[in-house]
């Protein structure tokens, strides 16, 4: 069968490019050809907003104390864009098969016409969470756009939150485009709840895991080998990785006997995809408030703390700990059944 993957549109996210990796992979180990939506987008500042701006962030960042704010954020993030295309990109262009470069809803549908395309797939990770599909729209994670003979499935998509999000207006109106799939399902226990209060119930959703769990450390390690320029710089401590830095992260590290190394939100596309990884498998112990920072650090077995952040969403966490407790390795049996029942 010849798939086209939705998922986020390209950056410089770990946990993201890894998942797309996984998945790719074990479709592909199923004998499927996949091709990747080679998505872009950019969010420019509207133009009415630049005179306000760099205030705004002067004041947050000087008065307020917000060291986390950066004032001149356009310049640094053009700055670092070369390295991140060196890296992130490297790894995308490397191993992610994928289609031409689109830029909108437009773009997919001519792709999806010339493509031939037996089934599209959507996730893993949160498309399904109001606050990250801005940039071609909820609905159109929901595979609105797809014709009617081209299967549609969900994989292990993402809600983010135990809490819906989208408007009662929004919930009914993607009643109809979920009623569209021939499967789905997701990867917190909690959306199966939320589906049923939402009248999304057919098809019935299935509770599978992110892709990075269907591989296993070897696979990983192979990732890691491949790129000359890794090195083992954790050894013998503590590896963080926070998307937000905070005071709470910080006493934590400062409480630790062992010497630790950081890992930063910036420094994402910087530090590459193996080396991320094998900062986790060399390490003593993790610390992260990152949901694939405890992903990684359960496939690498290291020890752990995670950080909660609940602006991007414990509910993620909790639910990966309800999946250890039933075993990883029976919820894998249930992940690859899934796909190998729907994808056929």
């Amino acid at each position: 069968m010849k798939i086209a993957l939705l998922n986020l549109p390209f950056d410089n996210n770990y946990g993201g490019n890894l998942q797309r990796y996984a998945l790719i992979k074990v479709l592909q180990g199923m004998g499927h050809e996949v091709d990747h939506i080679n998505l872009h987008c950019s969010y420019p500042l509207p133009w009415y907003k630049y005179p306000y701006s760099i205030p705004k962030r002067i004041i947050k960042r000087y008065l307020l104390g917000q060291k986390n704010v950066d004032v001149l954020l356009e310049k640094h993030n053009k700055d670092i864009r070369k390295i991140i295309d060196a890296n992130a990109l490297a790894f995308y262009e490397k191993y992610i098969p994928h289609t031409y470069e689109v830029r909108n809803v437009s773009g997919i549908k001519k792709l999806l016409n010339s493509g031939n395309y037996d089934a599209v797939v959507v996730g893993s990770d949160q498309v399904w969470r109001e606050g990250m599909t801005h940039s071609i729209g909820c609905e159109n994670f929901f595979l609105k756009f797809v014709p009617d003979d081209i299967k549609k499935i969900a994989y292990s998509v993402s809600m983010g939150t135990n809490k819906n999000e989208y408007s009662a207006k929004q919930t009914k109106k993607l009643a109809k485009l979920y009623a569209r799939f021939d499967a789905v399902s997701v990867r917190e226990e909690s959306a199966l709840k939320m589906f049923q209060e939402n009248g999304w119930i057919s098809p019935k959703a299935e509770w599978t895991l992110d892709p990075t769990l269907l591989l296993s450390s070897d696979d990983y390690l192979m990732l890691i080998k491949s790129r000359k320029d890794v090195r083992d710089i954790t050894t013998g401590k503590i590896f963080c990785y926070a998307l937000d830095m905070n005071d709470s992260i910080k006493n934590e590290l400062n409480s630790c006997d062992l010497p630790y190394v950081v890992n930063g939100l910036l420094d994402a596309g910087i530090v590459s995809i193996e080396q991320w990884l094998n900062n986790i498998r060399c390490c003593d112990m993790v610390i992260t408030d990152s949901y694939h920072g405890v992903v990684f650090s359960i496939i690498f077995g290291k020890k752990y703390k995670f950080m909660g952040n609940a602006r991007r969403g414990n509910d993620r966490v909790d639910s990966l700990m309800k999946i250890l407790d039933l075993g990883i390795e029976k919820m894998k049996t249930i992940s690859l059944s899934f796909l190998n029942s729907t994808i056929h």
